[in-house]
């Protein structure tokens, strides 16, 4: 992400009970690309909760969830990777292993195979709302859909 590009929020930390908003949020005019839209989105995920491909795809407005997963996958160690996965709560079988002690660590709710999406699944409030939307007017995808969570 280049630093022209963003701008930090101002801000005097979460509200109890809240997650805190991303510090970077794109600058008005700027134009990200589709992978530091999604990561930015990633790092909103509190600790505990997780997202499916498909949800941030949803919550950009742009993509779907194969893009969000080739996405993923170019993220590295330095991305909350095990916050996102499919829509049914499991990942791919060679991830699983490397998954689970950080559930277990956020104390995300799941079992011996899969994530329980009903409960983890994080459902952003409105200010997170307004930074994601910030994030995904940001990228240079002309004819955005609507969002539906």
């Amino acid at each position: 992400m280049a630093k022209e590009n963003v701008v930090k929020e101002a801000g005097g930390g979460p509200v109890p009970g809240e997650t805190e908003p991303p510090r970077n949020v794109p600058a008005d005019g700027a134009q990200w690309e589709y992978d530091e839209a999604v990561f930015a989105v990633v790092a909103m995920i509190p600790s505990g909760k997780v997202l499916s491909y498909g949800d941030i795809a949803e919550l950009l407005g742009a993509g779907g969830p194969r893009q969000v997963g080739k996405v993923m996958g170019r993220g590295g160690s330095e991305v909350t990777w095990w916050r996102v996965l499919r829509s049914n709560g499991t990942m791919p079988a060679a991830l699983q292993p490397l998954a689970e002690p950080h559930w277990a660590d956020e104390q995300t709710p799941h079992t011996d195979t899969r994530v329980q999406m009903k409960l983890a699944r994080w459902i952003p409030a409105e200010a997170d709302h307004a930074c994601i939307d910030k994030v995904a007017a940001a990228l240079p995808i002309p004819k955005r859909h609507p969002r539906m969570i």
